[in-house]
């Protein structure tokens, strides 16, 4: 089954929210989802647990599992164990840079880097993708600008944008600061859910979120092609 990596040294990038928002969409097809938090903050176990008491997500097909305080090196046995459970996997790696990350990306089909456009999100960015290309070759990666407004943006965040994409693999899309996305931490629940309670507008993050996992799948799909 397909494994997504979600890496970036940096915190604050919107990993967790972007690791919520394609675990939605997949699940939204009919898919079952385990997402791996190998973040010592535990957003993700945090948001699971949280829906589990409050009686939401009983149903639910995505699963969270601990993972930082798994050993560096065993990451890749709780991916494989992941696989056997569920038609996708998501790791939500840790917002430093470590080893966990490194072996997390080798045991996947894909990593998203997800950024702000910001000088200091910019440089942890190359280093993350260096990394990538230094202990996890051939893995493919894409970079994920995020927390963009839908209108204004400043010059600088356009030259940071503009630097990024010319340096680096970079989606199309780019992950709006929208209340759909924060509605999911905010009340435990899938973009689905949001939208059927009309806690949020989610269609633009809805389809924000449905063309960052196509894109990302179609890739999987095309380099197993290629391989096989």
């Amino acid at each position: 089954m397909p494994v997504i990596t979600i890496a970036q040294s940096k915190g604050g990038a919107g990993k967790t929210t972007l690791a919520l928002a394609l675990a939605s969409e997949f699940e939204a097809l009919g898919g079952s989802v385990f997402m791996l938090d190998a973040d010592r903050q535990n957003s993700l176990l945090n948001w699971h647990r949280d829906r589990i008491a409050a009686g939401r997500g009983g149903d639910s097909r995505i699963m969270v599992e601990d993972a930082s305080q798994l050993r560096d090196a065993d990451i890749g046995v709780a991916i494989n164990k992941a696989r056997e459970v569920a038609q996708l996997v998501i790791v939500d790696s840790e917002g430093t840079s470590n080893f966990k990350t490194a072996y997390a990306a080798m045991d996947s089909n894909f990593v998203v880097i997800p950024t702000r456009s910001s000088r200091l999100d910019l440089e942890r960015t190359v280093e993350t993708s260096e990394m990538l290309g230094k202990m996890c070759g051939g893995v493919p990666y894409r970079v994920l600008i995020t927390q963009t407004g839908q209108v204004a943006r400043s010059k600088a965040e356009w030259e940071i944008d503009s630097q990024i994409t010319a340096a680096l693999p970079t989606f199309a899309e780019q992950m709006h600061t929208l209340d759909a996305f924060r509605a999911m931490s905010n009340f435990r629940m899938t973009l689905g859910e949001v939208e059927e309670h009309k806690l949020a507008k989610t269609e633009k993050a809805r389809i924000i979120a449905q063309s960052i996992l196509a894109n990302i799948l179609d890739q999987i799909q095309n380099r197993e092609a290629v391989d096989a």
